[in-house]
């Protein structure tokens, strides 16, 4: 492993910025690759704003090309480095992961900062022979990737140490009696419900993946609106409330979408949460909160996204831990799941949307 400094010419030579900001938490993501950064743009569309010049959240992304070594040290650093791991090095205000084993060619840094926490992001882009053909499309594919460890990773994070919210696996809709939360692992018909919930009047949707949760409200993550075939078709030609996400000329068309700006809520109280799965019977079955709190647990840690999250945070919890963070976030959820409603709920693929809808509707009104 090299553990020394990185010679001045791995620095980008010149630096562009991209504000951004979820629930009151800054962060300026800076890169060298500007095609990365218009990505990002329109990814995080409403997310986007002018840079800060105090952001809670400093984070940098170094691309490159080429071959990709997974034991050298991409980022320049000042002195020696101790070895943590095979694959970590640092000091007391610094970690550096080399490699993460989650996405080949990635590296990161981590580093704190008397105002501010510093992410630092080296990826190297290199495509197989196979790839070549697709190029464009393969490499947005990368810049969909790295969203997760340039903004919502490090937002997240914030969230969970400085405001002690956690995070559920689920989609959100706001109606009239408050948040309804469709969670469960996929396959289990979670985006199909929420689709479905979408088109009474007076229900809207507020999240399709991701919720945060303080105990006393939810939250949600903004992020693109993934929508299969079925979904779009149940949807209509316009959905509503929905705004397609713009991809380059020449692209396959993709099923992604944005909240329109005026459909965004900010918190909802909630009100129940649903926990489908399929099913010979239909049923709906009140869980106890302890129970609901232990497979929200399970939930988040079978869902990859957010198990890769927990991946990603133990490095810094390891590196600097905040002793009792682990009872404060157990401790949210469990009286999230005291003032929720939760219920099992079965799914009769037979009876049809519909009749999930209406069982959802008659625990609510």
């Amino acid at each position: 492993m090299n553990n020394q400094p990185a010679t001045s010419n791995q620095r980008p030579a010149t630096s562009n910025q991209l504000g951004v900001c979820m629930h009151g938490v800054n962060l300026t993501l800076e890169s060298d690759h500007a095609p990365l950064l218009a990505y990002a743009s329109e990814h995080l569309h409403g997310l986007v704003r002018e840079p800060s010049a105090k952001p809670d959240l400093a984070v940098k992304c170094w691309w490159s090309p080429g071959e990709w070594d997974p034991e050298a040290n991409p980022f320049p650093v000042e002195g020696p480095l101790n070895v943590i791991g095979k694959r970590m090095l640092g000091t007391a205000e610094d970690l550096i992961w080399l490699d993460t084993l989650r996405m080949k060619g990635l590296q990161l840094r981590f580093r704190r900062g008397r105002e501010q926490w510093h992410f630092e992001v080296a990826y190297c882009f290199h495509p197989k022979k196979e790839k070549i053909e697709s190029l464009p499309e393969y490499e947005y594919k990368k810049y969909f990737s790295l969203m997760s460890y340039l903004v919502y990773y490090p937002i997240i994070w914030h969230l969970e140490n400085f405001r002690n919210w956690t995070i559920l696996h689920a989609s959100a809709l706001a109606g009239a009696a408050g948040g309804i939360m469709i969670g469960g692992l996929g396959g289990v018909g979670k985006t199909t419900t929420c689709v479905a919930l979408m088109q009474h009047p007076g229900i809207k949707l507020l999240s399709e993946n991701i919720i945060f949760t303080d105990g006393e409200f939810i939250y949600p993550c903004y992020e693109p609106i993934r929508l299969d075939e079925g979904s779009l078709a149940m949807l209509g030609e316009n959905p509503r409330g929905l705004l397609p996400m713009t991809f380059p000329e020449g692209l396959k068309d993709k099923s992604l979408f944005h909240l329109h700006a005026e459909a965004l809520s900010e918190k909802v109280k909630p009100a129940a949460l649903f926990l489908p799965q399929f099913s010979p019977r239909r049923y709906l079955t009140p869980l106890a909160p302890e129970v609901s709190a232990e497979k929200i647990v399970a939930m988040n840690r079978l869902t990859r996204e957010l198990d890769d999250y927990g991946w990603y945070a133990a490095a810094l919890k390891m590196h600097w831990p905040q002793p009792g963070q682990y009872e404060k976030r157990m401790g949210v959820l469990r009286r999230f799941t005291q003032h929720t409603r939760c219920y099992e709920l079965g799914i009769d693929r037979s009876a049809g949307v519909e009749a999930v809808v209406d069982d959802i509707l008659k625990t609510l009104f």
